[in-house]
């Protein structure tokens, strides 16, 4: 048969569960987790978590230090006197500063979390697309080949009175047409390449090699799930908006206690001649001309804010839980729809196609036509397969099962 033949490629790919083995889940498993803790995204998200540490530990320690103060004076008699001061967090300021800092920790270690997830999925898509454009390059090859070998055959049946010249033009129009498909899938091909390239920091090229392979078909996510406000809270979306209120709540405690002075105790020995002296001083900040309420009133309205914009993000995720659990069951039935009589039938098409235009009984043009329809279907079927794990991917992403994948910087969360 000297026309493509893509159909046992499409057959190879068995129908199993979301992965070939459990050899491959763990390939891909590590292969992700490296992936993502290689990715400078991810190392930056690291150095904020340690960066948000250390601005706890500094939120731990006392607010005011004491102060020492000297003081020498000759003015017919000679007084010396040392002395020291303590202003004294009265409100317990040094509290709040803590609970502030500690809630922007968590928030930290939501986006460490939340950028893992990202980047796992960035790395799962750039996966699917790369070896979605090898599938399809191969098909383009193999359609390349088949029409140059039709051109080939055209001549020789038109040299030899057979055909007539609009047949060898057409076989001539549709081998260039496969030409023009070659280079797009070439082209794909290199973008694709380049974007793993990125993602991964890698420009040698021999990493693609080694690649996990996503066969199979992604399983089906069980749904309506069975509990889903409390899958919606364990979002790391929904975990960065509860810190963004938590913060935001801790900053009110902090700017209401902000309104409160803080007194300075001071003790003063010496002496002044032969006299000892001693003095004890007690000074208070008067809020008389700011006392701060501008503060408050910007951290309440604050709060409000990320109120509503959690509020908006949990409906954003409810509505992207919905869509990517039946746009993976609708993409997941197609496919299987196609594994089950679409590549059977096409297989058997191209083989009737052939036997009618070998024995005159079918015109070029109509042969091209349907054998063209026929290369587009099974172009189309890899379009889809890549669909359908995209669609899986975005499964993994509404659901907050991709973080079951994941277990680089564990040690992080506390």
């Amino acid at each position: 048969m000297i026309f493509l033949r893509a159909t046992t490629l499409l057959l190879g790919m068995a129908l199993l569960p979301s992965m070939s083995s459990a050899n491959e889940q763990t390939k891909l498993e590590n292969w992700l987790n490296q992936v993502v803790s290689q990715h400078p995204k991810f190392q930056a998200a690291e150095a904020a978590v340690e960066k948000m540490k250390a601005t706890l530990r500094a939120a731990e320690q006392p607010l005011f230090n004491p102060a020492i103060e000297f003081e020498y004076e000759d003015a017919g008699v000679n007084t010396k006197t040392a002395g020291i001061s303590q202003t004294i967090d009265w409100n317990n300021k040094r509290l709040a500063q803590e609970s502030v800092a500690d809630f922007k920790l968590q928030h930290a270690l939501g986006e460490l979390k939340q950028q893992q997830q990202q980047l796992a999925a960035e790395a799962l898509i750039g996966l699917v697309n790369y070896q979605i454009s090898v599938k399809k390059l191969k098909i383009t090859q193999k359609r390349m080949g088949s029409m140059a070998q039709f051109l080939s055959l055209t001549k020789q049946r038109y040299d030899t009175g057979d055909l007539t010249e609009v047949d060898l033009t057409l076989s001539q129009l549709a081998n260039n047409e496969a030409l023009f498909q070659l280079s797009k899938s070439e082209s794909k091909l290199i973008a694709s390449e380049q974007a793993l390239y990125l993602l991964l920091g890698n420009k040698d090229g021999r990493f693609l090699d080694t690649l996990p392979a996503l066969e199979g078909v992604p399983n089906n996510p069980e749904y309506p799930v069975d509990d889903r406000e409390k899958l919606l809270d364990s979002l790391p979306m929904m975990q960065l908006a509860r810190a963004r209120m938590n913060i935001s709540r801790a900053e009110i405690k902090l700017r209401q206690r902000e309104q409160r002075p803080s007194p300075t105790i001071g003790l003063k020995a010496g002496k002044e001649g032969d006299d000892n002296l001693t003095s004890v001083t007690f000074s208070m900040p008067l809020f008389v001309r700011n006392n701060f309420s501008a503060q408050v009133d910007a951290a309440n309205s604050q709060l409000i804010q990320v109120q509503r914009e959690a509020i908006n993000k949990r409906r954003q995720l409810a509505a992207n839980l919905t869509t990517a659990a039946k746009t993976l069951q609708v993409n997941r039935k197609a496919w299987l729809q196609w594994q089950m009589t679409g590549s059977q039938s096409l297989a058997r098409q191209e083989k009737i196609l052939e036997r009618l235009w070998r024995a005159g009984e079918m015109s070029t043009t109509a042969y091209l036509v349907q054998l063209k329809q026929a290369l587009d279907t099974q172009a189309n079927a890899i379009d889809h397969k890549m669909r359908l794990w995209q669609s899986w991917v975005q499964w993994l992403i509404a659901s907050g099962e991709i973080s079951q994948w994941l277990a680089v910087n564990n040690a992080n969360n506390r």
